[in-house]
């Protein structure tokens, strides 16, 4: 048996140095052995997801630490972290990534955690492709550009994209669907419409107006405003709209998204599907919209009768990545469409109810991108195809018994196809330079049957076959950093052009040929990293089609025929701008002012020498001069931490004047001041069943406009543009719900426009405007 009282004395006679060695080995072994045991039995696991919260998508690579420690992780591609502790108490995670603003979560007892991050929108919105075909921070543009998020679209279950613009400050629509659209006060055949940075043409004389297009398949919508036949060619004088779609590339995963909608006033639904799979080198997703609605109801409680819609869409987005540098995309669309126009649709005193338009159209593209990245940035090859088919109903009724007298039914066709090839070269570390070719053609056929209720008699005429245009363009643009203060930005093109009759009646089979050149020059300076001002000298020009040059056309306008005199039409832009932020970013800014002179502009004029023909086109000279101002301020922490409310405003002017009148009369088609306000709160929730709130508030106040031109003597005037507009306020109301945690994550949104129910018509319509109409859409995430 050991004897305590003989240790305790070897220990006191233990020389001083062992003494201290035998007290560290003791300190070191309790040390050692004491954290296993409290780990065993106080420590925990907590785990939870991180997401967007904007879009409820997970996540990858986010950081999760331990406040003022060096523990944590990352999370993985489903969003999911997991990290071991001790007591929970009095523990605060942050959560951090770059495109998301970093974000604190208190432990509760709860070790199942959800975590929603707010999207940078600074940074989001920042990057466009549209003004040089490559990734360039909004900043350093020389002209004023907007960004329309795919999500704002589905938040506004906005129709079509005249819906899509409205609300866009320089943009102005007239009517419900079928309406121009107006940029700066000049309609789409002065501004370029593009899917995937390729031109879309239509078959209208106003140009392409934006209906056939499936605005819910893409991930945004980029403007440019100003200039841009450097990059686009013939059109582009107002600028541009590029609708961008998906990207198919990305973590491996399969979605599938469907929506659903309803509208109260015309008795619309909307049906919406995305299904999409996705993996680094390989993706494909296919979505399809489904529209049909009833006839309006305008605010005076009256009915459109022939207002009713119905779409058809479908697209396909596939692409496949060779290697890291070497990628193919290809996208196809599908539309449908059948929409009629309403009584006094093209004037107060006459009818269309009996009309009705169907058309239909496949777009398809491919791409093919090689990126080494370095003295060779990018090399790009894209071809298109578009084929379009439409029919125009036009009546004709007795001018004494107003009863129906004959039909014109015209029938419309279109083949378009061209590319682009173009590289973007590095030459030094400030100085990018891209250069390139394009070339487009285009055909038109219209022939039409013709029936004479009085006589009971029928016949068909071949009208135009074959009409059309071609075009061929090279390009340089340069940009140039300066200094840290300044960027440059230059570019010249010259394109070639022929416009060609086709086969008609008179079987002169005419040729026209015009040739351009354009160019641009601007500087961004930036005095500070926060605040741009801007400068930019623009040559745009537009080529006469051939419908302008030699084909007779019907519109609601009335009939139309070509002058095969017409020159080519040019302007000179001036844009100056300044936009930037402050207060930490809450507080954001753009004001754009412009002056356009316009040299040989394509401008409608009476036709006298022929009963059956309305109009036809001259060169005159305009002038256009205006501009545009956003503002936002983001208020953070409104009643809850990361609740956040914003407000907004946005303001329109537009003065246009007709040189080759006598007293500089108002140019066609310009509209009143508009300006708009709108407040938006959006709130983050982790109770269980709602993610994520918002609450929206708007207001649209347009002014009275009597500077119109008058109606060309000998014409009925048209359907839009020709009678003065009385000043309106419009209010609407939004909410929306989110859910990650209920099966499907469900997203709900409730809007409500035209909320007092005004009887109100927009600018140039002899129309009203719809009352009243609430929408709901639900969406689900399987």
């Amino acid at each position: 048996m050991l004897n305590c009282a003989v240790l305790e004395d070897d220990f006191i006679n233990l020389p001083l140095l062992k003494k201290i060695r035998l007290y560290l080995f003791i300190a070191i072994f309790l040390l050692g052995m004491a954290p296993n045991g409290l780990e065993a039995k106080n420590t925990c696991t907590i785990s939870g997801t991180v997401f967007n919260g904007s879009t409820l998508q997970p996540i990858e690579f986010a950081n999760v630490t331990i406040k003022n420690t060096n523990r944590g992780c990352t999370t993985d591609l489903q969003g999911r972290f997991k990290i071991t502790i001790g007591n929970t108490q009095d523990i605060v995670l942050t959560i951090s990534h770059i495109n998301f603003e970093t974000q604190e979560y208190a432990l509760g007892k709860n070790n199942k955690i959800r975590i929603l991050l707010i999207p940078k929108n600074e940074q989001l919105s920042q990057v466009v492709i549209s003004a040089h075909l490559y990734e360039q921070n909004l900043n350093k543009l020389t002209k004023p550009a907007t960004i329309i998020a795919h999500g704002e679209i589905l938040d506004n279950m906005n129709s079509n994209m005249t819906d899509m613009l409205a609300s866009t400050p320089g943009f102005t629509q007239v009517w419900e669907y079928h309406s121009p659209i107006i940029l700066r006060g000049l309609n789409s055949n002065r501004l370029i419409i593009m899917k995937d940075g390729n031109r879309r043409i239509g078959t209208f004389p106003g140009g392409y107006f934006g209906q056939d297009m499936n605005i819910y398949d893409t991930k945004k919508v980029e403007v440019i405003k100003g200039p841009g036949s450097v990059i686009y060619g013939s059109g582009a004088i107002s600028g541009i709209i590029n609708v961008i779609s998906q990207d198919v590339f990305g973590p491996k995963n399969t979605d599938v998204k469907i929506s659903s909608g309803y509208g109260s006033n015309n008795n619309e639904f909307l049906e919406l599907f995305k299904i999409k799979h996705s993996n680094q080198k390989f993706g494909i997703s296919v979505n399809g919209k489904f529209r049909k609605t009833g006839d309006i109801e305008y605010g005076n409680g009256e009915t459109g009768q022939n207002s009713d819609v119905e779409d058809r869409d479908m697209a396909i987005n596939t692409g496949f990545k060779f290697s890291k540098n070497h990628k193919i995309t290809l996208n196809l669309n599908y539309h449908y469409g059948d929409w009629g126009k309403p009584r006094g649709f093209n004037g107060p005193a006459k009818s269309f109810t009996k009309i009705r338009n169907e058309e239909e159209n496949i777009h398809t593209n491919l791409s093919y991108a090689y990126t080494p990245g370095n003295f060779l940035e990018t090399f790009k090859l894209c071809l298109y195809y578009d084929n379009g088919e439409r029919d125009y109903f036009q009546y004709k009724f007795a001018t004494t018994s107003g009863n129906l007298s004959s039909l014109d039914l015209v029938h419309y066709e279109d083949n378009y196809g061209g590319g682009r090839l173009f590289s973007i070269f590095n030459l030094s570390e400030n100085n990018k330079l891209t250069a390139g070719v394009d070339a487009y053609t285009f055909r038109l056929d219209n022939p039409s049957e013709i029936i004479d209720y009085y006589n009971n008699t029928e016949g068909t005429s071949a009208g135009y076959k074959d009409a059309g245009q071609e075009n061929f363009g090279a390009f340089v643009s340069d940009e140039w950093k300066i200094s840290e203060k300044f960027n440059l930005q230059a570019g010249i093109r010259f394109d070639a052009a022929k416009v060609i009759e086709g086969e008609s009646a008179t079987n002169l089979d005419r040729k026209e040929t015009r040739n351009a050149l354009s160019g641009n020059v601007g500087i961004v300076y930036s005095p500070t990293s926060i605040s741009h001002f801007s400068f930019n000298i623009g040559r745009a020009f537009r080529m006469p089609t051939a419908e302008e040059l030699f084909t007779k056309v019907i519109s609601c306008k009335g009939v139309k025929i070509g002058n095969p005199d017409l020159e080519a039409e040019y302007s000179w832009n001036f844009d100056l701008g300044w936009r930037g932020t402050s207060a930490q970013g809450k507080f954001k800014y753009d004001l754009a002012l412009f002056y356009n002179k316009l040299d040989d502009f394509i401008n409608e004029a009476p036709q006298t020498n022929d009963t059956d023909v309305d109009f036809t086109y001259k060169n005159t000279d305009a002038e256009i001069m205006g501009g545009e101002f956003s503002a936002s301020y983001r208020f953070d922490n409104v009643f809850k931490a990361s609740h956040r409310l914003y407000a907004s405003l946005g303001a329109s002017y537009v003065y246009g004047i007709d040189k080759s009148t006598k007293n500089d009369e108002a140019l066609f088609g310009i509209p009143p001041l508009k300006s708009t306000v709108e407040l938006k709160y959006h709130g983050l929730s982790n109770v269980k069943w709602i993610t994520s709130y918002s609450f929206k508030l708007g207001a649209e106040y347009s002014t009275e406009q009597n500077r119109i031109p008058p109606v060309p003597e000998g014409t009925g005037g048209g359907p839009w543009g020709y009678i003065p507009s009385d000043s309106y306020c419009s209010l609407k109301c939004a909410t929306g719900l989110k859910s990650a945690n209920l099966p499907g994550k469900p997203q709900v949104r409730l809007i409500v426009n035209n909320i007092l129910d005004n009887d109100y018509q927009p600018y140039g319509s002899y129309l009203p405007a719809m009352g009243r109409n609430f929408k709901i859409l639900l969406s689900f995430n399987l």
